[in-house]
C-alpha cells in the first residue's frame, strides 16, 4: 500500500489543497426537455503529491466531474480552484495556460489518440503550448518515450501499430509532455488486459515519486483503487456518499452503499469467499431527472427509514478524524 491517508480538510500543519472543487453541480437537458442533474452540489479536495480515487456505478457522474474539474465541461454552478485560485470563470487565454497544468489520461487509448498522427508527433503536439524550439521539442519527445518505458523507435509509428498498453503509454506521454502537477486519470487500465494493467500502474506509481504528481483517479475496480489511493470518495447518483482514506474505507466502510460495493469485489480465499454475505441491492438506480426525495440512496437501502425521505443528509464526520459520510444511520 501506498502513504497515510491525507485529511480532506487544511488545518494547521496541512498544505492547502492543490485543487479544489466547491459545491458543483451540473445540470443537462434531457431528452424529453426535463433537466437531468448528473452532479449535485459535490466538492473534492486534492492534496499535493497524493491519489484521490473516485469510484460508483456507472452513470453517478465520475467521468461528469472529471470533465468539469478540467473545464472541458462547464459546470452549472460551483467554484473551482487551483492552488487556492478560483478558475471556473477564467478567460480563454488564462485557461490556456492554466491547463498546463491540469491534463487528463482517457479510458480508450485507441479513441484518444489521433490515428493519423505517428507517436511522436502525438506526445510532441501539446508542447506548441510551451516557449520552446523544435529541436528542444523532440529532445524532450525521446525522454518522455524513454520516461514511459517505450522503446525510441516507436516514435515513427501510427497508434494502430501499437498494443493497447503501448498506446496507453503514449497517452500517459503525452500528458506529461507539458508538465502538469495534476492528472486525471479516467479509467486508465480498464480497457488493458490484467497483466497489462499491473505494469501501468506500477509506471503511474513511478511517475508520482519522481514527479510529484497529484492523480485524481477515476475506476470501476476496486481493487485497483485500493491499491493507488490514498483515499477514496464513493459517488451515487451525483453525489458524493463517503469520503475516507482507502485503508480506513476497506476496512470499516460506513455508508450503506458503499458496504454493497465492497462485498462484491471477490476475494482470493475461497473459504473466506464462502463465508461471507454479499449484499445484493434491489431495484435500480432512480432516475437521475427525478431522484428520490431525502436520501437519493434510500429506495435501494436496507436501512431506510421514514427520516430518509424527508431530509436530505450532508457529507458530514460522524466521529472524530477526516472520514466524511452522508447517510443518517452510518455504521
Amino acid at each position: 500500500m501506498m502513504t497515510q491517508p491525507l485529511s480532506l480538510r487544511a488545518g494547521p500543519g496541512l498544505p492547502a489543497p492543490i485543487l479544489e472543487a466547491r459545491n458543483i453541480t451540473k445540470v443537462y437537458a434531457g431528452v424529453s426537455g426535463a433537466p437531468v442533474t448528473a452532479l449535485a452540489n459535490v466538492s473534492l479536495r486534492l492534496l499535493e503529491g497524493e491519489t484521490l480515487g473516485l469510484v460508483g456505478e456507472s452513470g453517478c457522474g465520475k467521468s461528469t466531474l472529471a470533465r468539469c474539474i478540467l473545464r472541458l465541461v462547464e459546470p452549472t454552478a460551483g467554484e473551482l480552484l487551483y492552488r487556492e485560485q478560483p478558475y471556473r470563470a477564467a478567460a480563454a487565454e488564462d485557461m490556456r495556460r492554466l491547463r498546463r497544468k491540469l491534463q487528463i489520461v482517457f479510458q480508450d487509448p485507441f479513441a484518444s489518440l489521433h490515428p493519423r498522427m505517428r507517436v511522436a508527433d502525438i506526445i510532441a503536439e501539446p508542447m506548441r503550448l510551451l516557449p520552446i524550439g523544435r529541436q528542444l521539442r523532440r529532445e524532450r519527445t525521446a525522454m518522455l518515450l524513454e520516461r514511459v518505458q517505450l522503446a525510441p523507435d516507436l516514435g515513427g509509428r501510427y497508434p494502430h501499430e501499437l498494443s493497447g498498453g503501448q498506446r496507453q503509454r503514449v497517452g500517459i506521454a503525452r500528458a506529461l509532455a507539458v508538465e502538469p502537477e495534476v492528472v486525471v486519470l479516467d479509467e486508465p487500465v480498464s480497457a488493458l488486459d490484467v497483466s497489462i494493467q499491473a505494469d501501468i500502474l506500477n509506471l503511474l506509481r513511478r511517475l508520482q515519486e519522481e514527479l510529484r504528481l497529484s492523480y485524481l483517479f477515476i475506476a470501476h475496480d476496486l481493487a485497483v483503487v485500493r491499491n493507488v489511493s490514498h483515499r477514496v470518495a464513493v459517488m451515487y447518483l451525483g453525489k458524493v456518499v463517503e469520503l475516507a482514506g482507502a485503508d480506513e474505507l476497506f476496512a470499516r466502510p460506513m455508508h450503506p452503499y458503499t458496504r454493497a460495493l465492497l462485498s462484491a469485489v471477490p476475494i482470493p480465499d475461497p473459504a473466506a469467499e464462502r463465508r461471507r454475505t454479499r449484499i445484493v441491492l434491489t431495484g435500480d438506480i432512480p432516475n437521475p431527472a427525478d431522484p428520490p426525495s431525502g436520501c437519493r440512496f434510500r429506495t435501494r437501502c436496507w436501512k431506510a427509514k421514514p427520516h430518509c425521505a424527508n431530509e436530505e443528509p450532508q457529507l458530514s464526520a460522524p466521529h472524530a478524524g477526516a472520514r466524511l459520510v452522508a447517510c443518517h444511520y452510518p455504521e
